[in-house]
């Protein structure tokens, strides 16, 4: 039995800390606020990938679907366009989507989308490896961009479809990498999947099968960093000076926050073209208001694009409000450093002995898949007890 402390009690947090105390191990999950939640306390956009947090749950005890509904968001999302055109697609059914592009934009505009989810499958395959965190897994460079694959389609309204892939992210598609035609591949193939009642469920969920697996919580606890000894961790050092020993540390609060040249960046992949600029902070921002009287709860997102080609806007409601997904478009010009991130991130195991990062800030990436994949890489990488 080892003594593992897990640094916030986010979706990264929580999922670690129930593998790592059903593993057997003695764990303490440190949160700066009152209570879990992390991130999770927001509304969520609908996700793709559910199988990793089923295999969570099956692994801990009982299957996720006897804990909380985890339903198909159908249809999958609402594009509308400028020019009153409005396309219902279907979730997870590449020949239902096909069919609702040929009566939208005429014969044959489906297989053109079928021709983009078709390059997200190869690059699934090729990227697969490295997101699972799979040692020596090493895709080759690619100088192609999302601006490349969307030139390939004639019906504009799809290249502009394609281009809000990059741009919903805070990034252009002329420097976005092509391999995000793996974002339309897995919707189409795993497809688009919510919580109904909120994440506020899988959040008391987790918390409450942790601590029956032996974890203990400490919240108002903000770490200051890890304590070291040498090229070892030795615990995490709170803000009031107190260190809370450990044999293990797993860290989910961002990278940015740990001594330099601990998180080791993944370089290489998509290397930076030399008119990368940085983009400004907030260049995506997330707007949540009060519902109208007259409004359901629907998790289907609306995708309007503007007539000017900016940015597309991500607009779906939840029971918590109205989400609405800004992308200002002064994001056009700067490069995609917070896409191609998700390829560069700093690595699930640290130089550090016994320092593990998961987490939207370490490998694989944000979103609840990605981050709950990161967990699951760091747990299996500390093992039973």
């Amino acid at each position: 039995m080892a003594r593992v402390v897990v640094v916030g009690a986010g979706l990264a947090g929580l999922c670690s800390a129930l593998a790592l105390a059903d593993f057997g191990h003695d764990v303490t999950v440190l949160e700066s606020g009152p209570a879990p939640g992390g991130q999770l306390v927001f509304p969520p956009q609908p996700f793709t990938l559910p199988a990793v947090l089923r295999d969570l749950f099956r692994k801990t005890g009982r299957p996720l679907e006897r804990e909380l509904d985890v339903v198909p968001v159908d249809p999958a999302a609402r594009w509308v366009f400028a020019d009153g055109t409005g396309v219902s697609v279907p979730n997870a059914s590449p020949s239902g989507t096909r069919r609702a592009l040929d009566q939208a934009f005429g014969a044959g505009t489906g297989a053109q989308w079928d021709a983009v989810v078709a390059h997200g499958d190869r690059s699934w395959r090729e990227l697969r490896p490295l997101v699972l965190g799979h040692a020596g897994a090493k895709p080759a460079p690619s100088g192609e961009t999302l601006r490349d694959v969307a030139a390939s389609l004639r019906e504009p309204r799809l290249r502009a479809v394609l281009g809000s892939y990059a741009t919903r992210h805070g990034a252009d598609p002329a420097t976005a990498p092509a391999a995000l035609t793996v974002l339309p591949y897995l919707e189409q193939t795993f497809g688009v999947w919510t919580v109904p009642d909120g994440l506020t469920r899988l959040v008391g969920v987790l918390a409450a099968r942790a601590t029956e697996r032996g974890a203990t919580f400490r919240y108002d606890a903000p770490a200051a960093g890890p304590a070291l000894d040498g090229k070892r961790v030795t615990g995490v050092v709170l803000a009031g000076g107190e260190t809370v020993h450990a044999d293990a540390v797993v860290w989910t609060a961002s990278p940015r926050l740990l001594p330099g040249g601990i998180a080791d960046d993944r370089r290489g992949l998509f290397r930076r073209r030399r008119d990368h600029r940085e983009p400004a902070p907030g260049a995506v921002r997330t707007v949540v208001t009060p519902l109208p009287a007259d409004a359901e709860p629907g998790s289907t997102p609306s995708v309007r694009f503007p007539a000017d080609g900016g940015p597309a806007t991500i607009t779906y409601d939840t029971p918590d409000g109205r989400v609405e997904h800004v992308a200002p478009s002064a994001v056009h010009g700067a490069a995609a450093g917070r896409v191609t991130a998700i390829f560069r991130r700093p690595a699930n195991v640290t130089r550090v002995r016994g320092l593990y990062l998961a987490g939207a800030g370490a490998h694989p990436g944000p979103g609840i898949p990605l981050v709950a994949l990161s967990a699951a890489i760091v747990t299996d990488r500390i093992g039973r007890a």
